[in-house]
């Protein structure tokens, strides 16, 4: 039965900013307003505890409602809430320290709240803003994880990762450590008008001594105009967390109940954060890095992208209502709107799992295998048809995956790691496979039809944790390309992906 004096507060926390929505008990909105971070992890649990105390209250002024009214249920849905043991900690730690603020406090993470917002029955969540985190929430209850660690250890594809690399690609460039496959010019501009710097040692101070998470995620939508703007580093680095954010969901799929690939929609992903709206940069990035690396990853033949057209506010709203035993009212149609699906053709999805299953190949044997022409900013062509992207396999020369005119990660000209005369990965006196950052088929750092000095869609120079001149694939502080800064990670040359 519908009590419209009821009043359900939610609040969808990240790691820069928090959104409050109140709502009455019909599910009409009385109050939305933006607030600061609460992320515990970041601030502290009992600051955290404080915002969101004056983040009520402050809704409630908006509202026209008194000050000591007791919300009858509040959803909090925050970056950082990933343990139960601490949600439950935050929650009660709210009830000892603001007895009247909620009869019923909920907390779960922040993925978990967009899942409520957009889907009933399930689905997965991929969030994108100053850092990264995927959810797969099955019909039956369980949920399974990809990433959200943070920007020391994670966060591949969020914000800050993008600029993160971006000013360690400078950084190398400078050192000769890289050779990068595009002009960084108008990057080093928009990195150092950004942080308003006269030379990259004026970069320490904002690294470590007055770093500052949210100011490197700013930067992020800057590299987004250059992109807009034709720069063709600024693409890659976008294409790049395209391609790290589509292998969180190439992750999950070994978790995925069936029920949600065969919706007529296909898999549904619920995206959410700021760095979703680089999509159109991130787009031939994402398709890439969602194909099945290896045998035990699932093919998802159809998936439909969907952007949140409101806060996940009201997902954790619904979580307090539920919390509270209510039945609020609600209108999952009204909260979303799909914006890209892509069908996956099965014969080309078939292949794409064979062609993952780990070769015996020994890696010093020489394979005969295509040449093909060298990758540019990739672009993917598409039909579009109300609104929704319908992607097919094969565009603008891609096939299996690979990017204008590359065919099983082999660039011009160079096979099976030749290049320019280099045999078996071995040049100018590098050994163990390592040639100018070259290693089991990589000629100029294209592998698997990526670019210059990237493999996988990583960071210049890195591939599987593999750096020019590194021997032992002993790669500056990087493993796979993420990460900054971390010590040397010694990987088998011979891996694969």
């Amino acid at each position: 039965m519908v009590n419209a004096k009821l009043i359900f507060g939610g609040i969808e926390g990240g790691g820069t900013h928090s959104w409050i929505v109140l709502m009455d008990g019909r599910g009409e909105k009385v109050a939305e307003l933006e607030g600061p971070s609460t992320n515990h992890w970041l601030i502290g649990m009992k600051e955290c505890q404080a915002r969101i105390r004056q983040l009520v209250d402050d809704a409630k002024v908006m509202a026209g409602l008194p000050q000591d009214t007791t919300l009858e249920g509040l959803g909090l849905c925050l970056s950082g809430c990933e343990d139960e043991e601490t949600n439950n900690k935050l929650a009660a730690g709210i009830f000892q320290a603001y007895p009247n603020l909620a009869r019923h406090v909920v907390v779960g993470s922040d993925t978990k709240g967009s899942i409520a917002t957009a889907c009933q029955n399930g689905g997965i969540v991929l969030i994108s803003g100053t850092g990264s985190n995927a959810l797969l929430l099955n019909p039956d209850g369980k949920t399974y994880r990809c990433g959200g660690w943070g920007h020391l250890i994670g966060d591949e594809g969020g914000a800050y990762w993008i600029a993160a690399r971006a000013i360690k690609l400078l950084f190398d460039e400078a050192d000769n450590m890289v050779d990068p496959p595009f002009s960084t010019s108008q990057l080093k501009q928009i990195v150092y008008k950004h942080f308003e710097l006269q030379d990259r040692m004026g970069m320490l101070d904002h690294c470590y001594r007055s770093f500052q998470k949210a100011k490197f995620a700013g930067l992020t939508a800057k590299i987004s105009e250059g992109a807009t703007q034709g720069d063709p580093m600024c693409a890659r680095l976008l294409y790049d967390a395209g391609f790290a954010l589509g292998r969180h969901v190439c992750a999950l799929s070994r978790h995925i109940s069936e029920s949600l690939l065969a919706t007529d929609d296909g898999l549904q992903i619920v995206c959410s954060g700021s760095v979703w709206k680089s999509w159109e940069h991130m787009r031939a990035g994402f398709v890439d890095g969602i194909q099945p690396r290896c045998d035990k990853d699932r093919v998802i033949a159809k998936y439909t992208l969907l952007r949140l057209a409101v806060t996940s506010a009201l997902g954790a709203i619904y979580m307090g209502a539920k919390e509270a035993g209510y039945d609020l009212p609600r209108d999952y149609s009204r909260n979303v709107r799909p914006f890209f699906t892509h069908v996956q053709p099965t014969p080309v999805a078939l292949a794409k799992v064979s062609a993952l299953t780990p070769k015996t190949t020994p890696r010093n044997t020489p394979r005969n295998t295509p040449r093909s022409t060298p990758l540019s900013t990739p672009k993917m062509r598409q039909k579009f048809t109300h609104d929704v992207e319908e992607e097919e396999e094969q565009a603008n020369g891609h096939s299996n995956g690979h990017a204008n005119g590359h065919s099983n990660g082999h660039a011009n000209g160079h096979s099976n790691g030749h290049a320019n005369g280099h045999s078996n990965g071995h040049a100018n006196g590098h050994s163990n496979g390592h040639a100018n950052g070259h290693s089991n088929g990589h000629a100029n750092g294209l592998n698997n039809g990526h670019s210059s000095d990237y493999e996988l869609g990583y960071a210049a120079g890195f591939a599987n944790g593999q750096a020019s001149i590194f021997e032992n694939a002993q790669a500056s502080g990087t493993e796979n390309g993420f990460g900054f800064p971390h010590a040397a990670n010694l990987l088998d040359a011979s891996s694969s992906r």
